[in-house]
């Protein structure tokens, strides 16, 4: 049975940091991973996994534009894929990371994990309040 995602109050996450001179827009998902997860390797590596895995997945059931995944098959993919140590990692990086910053949305009425754009508006409009605050 999944892990439920539950709201908590936000606890310290890690730092994000980049170079913007290297920031492209044809960045790999692993060195977007990198800016998101600067100094935790490990859950660099899970994220990167998950979601590549979510979105192979999807394409190869032909799903259409909107990628998901089902709780249970994610569940599974975390129980086969990862080793224990490893699996409360990964549903760490799912409820604390991935699900807040907008890159995976979780909808339990329809029990799927989807792929979400939520993360690139939030940062859209990060820039832009930017721009507004520096004029």
């Amino acid at each position: 049975m999944p892990r439920r995602i539950v709201t908590k109050k936000k606890r310290k996450m890690g730092r994000m940091f980049f170079e913007a001179s290297s920031v492209s827009s044809n960045m790999s998902l692993k060195d977007m991973m990198e800016i998101i997860f600067t100094s935790a390797e490990s859950y660099r590596e899970i994220a990167t996994v998950l979601l590549e895995w979510i979105k192979s997945k999807s394409d190869q059931e032909n799903r259409g534009r909107v990628r998901w995944v089902t709780t249970s098959e994610m569940s599974n993919y975390i129980n086969e894929r990862l080793m224990p140590r490893r699996r409360s990692a990964a549903y760490a990086v799912i409820k604390n990371y991935l699900v807040p910053l907008g890159i995976l949305e979780y909808r339990p009425s329809e029990s799927k994990y989807i792929l979400s754009r939520d993360f690139a508006g939030a940062l859209k409009r990060l820039a832009e309040a930017y721009t507004k605050w520096t004029s």
